[in-house]
């Protein structure tokens, strides 16, 4: 049998998750209303880029301060995004808003010190690169963003993995689509992205943030008996056709819900040999 299992469990009172998740989740970054941006690239989408992204972290060895630039970068990486499609180049002025935002603010919730500004926003420029080869770090483009940020070659190792973990954090999150809902392991590039049970992990974290979507925003439909990813795209759509194309400005799952869907889903050690199992059916 496939070795599945991962360290799905936070330490909240020793890692900076906790920390990060409420400092972004406070602050009006994603708060801003732009008719070509959706809910699926607001606050809830980077929260779970936020909690994947941790959980990638600490099964890949990242140590702290590496987890403090990749939580950071995970917590602004679409704060330059104006829209949801034909917005591939949003990198750039996400990193550029990170690092006017981090050189006003000497003194920040996130900890961040002033020479460890340009790894966050190499991470947050390369998270939009697409790549040469599917789930292989493009190192020349890399190099070239490291260059630009003056990041030496001592880091450069260090970045790198910051980067891929970036990318698939952020490819996970693509389960809050329904045409998302078979993520290819091929096209992520750390070990534990690849992992069965870390894909089917964002599954179920979709699926608790889809209903909790559906009953703050759309109560009326909260009790229908169907996948809960689906029937909210299903909803939102409906939404537009009957507005004019207009979509509806949704109130944010508070954050002492998203901590509850965090905790709720994260599996004991028994949950493990289960979700392998039914993967193995």
């Amino acid at each position: 049998m496939i070795n599945d299992e991962i360290d799905i469990k936070i330490d909240y009172e020793n890692s900076q998750f906790l920390k990060v998740l409420e400092a972004i989740s406070s602050s009006n970054i994603y708060k801003r209303y732009l008719p070509e941006l959706s809910e699926q690239h607001k606050i809830s989408h980077i929260q779970k880029v936020l909690l994947f992204s941790q959980i990638l972290a600490q099964n890949e060895n990242l140590n702290e301060e590496q987890t403090k630039i990749l939580l950071v970068a995970a917590a602004f990486h679409d704060c330059g995004r104006v829209k949801d499609r034909n917005n591939g180049k949003h990198g750039i002025p996400s990193a550029k808003i990170v690092g006017k935002y981090f050189k006003e603010h000497v003194n920040n919730d996130y900890d961040i010190k002033q020479d460890e500004i340009g790894l966050v926003q190499v991470a947050i420029e390369y998270h939009v690169i697409e790549e040469n080869i599917q789930g292989k770090i493009d190192e020349r483009r890399l190099k070239e963003i490291c260059h630009k940020y003056g990041i030496n070659n001592e880091a450069y190792e260090e970045v790198k993995k910051i980067s891929a973990i970036l990318k698939d954090a952020d490819a996970l999150d693509r389960t809050r689509f329904v045409s998302g809902s078979n993520i290819n392991p091929a096209f992520l590039r750390t070990k534990t992205a690849k992992k069965r049970t870390m894909i089917e992990f964002s599954r179920k974290i979709n699926e608790e943030y889809a209903n909790q979507v559906i009953n703050i925003n759309y109560h009326v439909m909260q009790n229908i008996s169907y996948e809960k990813v689906k029937l909210l795209h299903t909803i939102r759509h409906m939404y537009k056709i009957e507005n004019k194309g207009n979509q509806k400005e949704e109130i944010d799952i508070p954050l002492n819900v998203v901590k509850a869907i965090f905790n709720s889903t994260l599996p004991n050690e028994k949950n493990y040999s289960k979700c392998e199992e039914e993967f193995e059916r």
